[in-house]
């Protein structure tokens, strides 16, 4: 079993852009992979439903033989046991610098 799967994902914008169709990756324990590609070929969006912070319009999204993402339903981001070195400062877009910081303040006293 793959450490990392994604099946079958897809995520589209607006009804009319398809920033991901039908993605299906397995990554093995220890390998090393990377996404490359030109700009607005899916490659943050695919981060991004791997992180929790979009969810996929379709397929399953398995760490560790741990459902992430599925039709059924989807673990919040916090609940994950993963992280991200973003480019950029904002973790939530859609939110306040406040919003996120508050965010992680959360998180830590549950």
């Amino acid at each position: 079993m793959a450490r990392i799967e994604l099946d079958g994902i897809s995520k589209g914008f607006g009804g009319k852009v398809a920033a991901v169709h039908e993605l299906t990756l397995a990554v093995e324990d220890r390998e090393f992979v990377t996404l490359l590609g030109p700009s607005g070929c899916g490659k943050t969006t695919t981060l991004r439903m791997l992180a929790g912070f979009i969810k996929p319009d379709a397929g399953t999204i398995t760490v560790g033989g741990r459902v992430l993402s599925a039709p059924s339903g989807v673990v919040p981001p916090e609940r994950r046991r993963m992280g991200m070195v973003f480019q950029n400062y904002a973790i939530w877009p859609h939110k306040t610098v406040f919003d996120n910081v508050g965010f992680g303040l959360r998180v830590q006293r549950r």
